[in-house]
């Protein structure tokens, strides 16, 4: 006869894949990996970036029909799944996995939290996506959002709260970037709402003034070309560190971080900047930014777009960085894996036990 002494719990993602809310997902599953039995139930296993600890069950559903024939297989591999492992609550990530998911879980029988990684305003709006979540996520136990700003877009929910992601870094020598000192340091996916070309021809400009400082770019994507024949173009000393795992060692020896995004969820590189003691100098994009740093305490907000004002706040932060630098830790507070966990075991102990 089967016992069952701990709860079950069943992460939901559509891969493990280099990515924020991948990265949460893995954290989770290892976490409550000591007090529940966790499945992780995936789409695709291909290009697993993030490791899992191997008391947690990976299930792989594999769609063999694309499009709407595709999500009602996988809704119903969800729902076999959920029976099959004596499945006690759901916790889904991102948007179309998440409708999936809640309504796997109500013909289940389960609780489900569903859990936003991406701004509302990047998500899927065609029109059928944006009908599925206004009829589908009010049926969830809990829907969260990164950040205070996006709460707004999800009026039409009671049952909705911010619950950032648990960032985290683990001590790393590599790679060894002393040769590059003083260098400036951003890092994200080389996509074009990252706008990583205002920041290098700021950069250029800011060089002209101060010659010994390089620029740091890790990261990969469709725009790297392009941004490396600007780079070239500008004769000043910026390196393409490609993609790097663990950018303790990046950070640890960077004047200042720098992000000219146009549009962010909850930035873990600004996070993770400021845990290792780095400030950072940030475009005011929707909606991240302004949650995280505090302007002219622990780095400088620019208006999005303003060049002239990101070159101003990069040569203000060259100067006093110092002085930034000592209101840096007050970070994890909000922000650190302990705190975070803790509100998670938090609201699933409340989705648990809710009558």
């Amino acid at each position: 006869m089967h016992t069952q002494t701990k709860k079950t719990l069943a992460f939901v993602i559509s891969s493990l894949r280099m990515g924020g809310a991948e990265k949460v997902a893995s954290f989770l599953a290892n976490h409550f990996v000591d007090s529940y039995d966790v499945i992780l139930v995936l789409w695709s296993d291909e290009n697993r970036f993030f490791e899992v600890d191997k008391r947690v069950k990976i299930i792989v559903l594999p769609a063999k029909m694309r499009g709407i024939f595709g999500n009602i297989e996988r809704i119903f591999g969800l729902i076999k799944c959920f029976k099959s492992f004596r499945v006690d609550l759901a916790v889904s990530f991102i948007h179309q996995t998440n409708i999936l998911t809640i309504i796997a879980s109500k013909i289940a029988k389960i609780p489900v939290i569903a859990t936003e990684h991406s701004i509302y305003a990047s998500l899927d709006n065609s029109k059928i996506w944006k009908f599925l979540r206004r009829i589908i996520y009010p049926l969830a136990n809990q829907v969260t959002t990164l950040t205070k700003g996006d709460l707004e877009n999800y009026r039409f929910l009671k049952n909705v709260g911010v619950m950032p992601n648990p960032v985290s870094l683990e001590v790393c020598s590599e790679p060894n970037l002393e040769i590059y000192k003083p260098y400036i340091l951003s890092a994200g996916r080389m996509i074009k709402t990252k706008h990583f070309e205002e920041l290098l021809e700021v950069f250029g400009e800011f060089s002209k003034q101060n010659p010994k400082f390089s620029l740091l770019l890790a990261g990969d994507g469709e725009c790297k070309d392009s941004l490396q024949k600007q780079a070239e173009s500008l004769g000043a000393k910026i390196v393409f560190l490609g993609r790097v795992e663990n950018l303790y060692n990046a950070y640890k020896n960077a004047e200042f971080f720098a992000l000219t995004s146009y549009r962010e969820g909850l930035s873990n590189v600004l996070i993770e900047s400021l845990m290792c003691g780095i400030p950072a100098v940030s475009y005011d994009c929707p909606y991240g930014p302004s949650e995280i740093i505090h302007n002219k305490k622990n780095g400088i907000l620019v208006e999005m777009g303003n060049k002239q004002a990101l070159l101003e706040a990069f040569l203000e932060m060259s100067q006093k960085r110092d002085s930034f630098a000592k209101n840096t830790q007050e970070i994890y507070a909000k922000y650190g894996v302990g705190e975070v966990f803790k509100k998670w075991q938090e609201m699933i102990y409340l989705v648990l036990n809710k009558e």
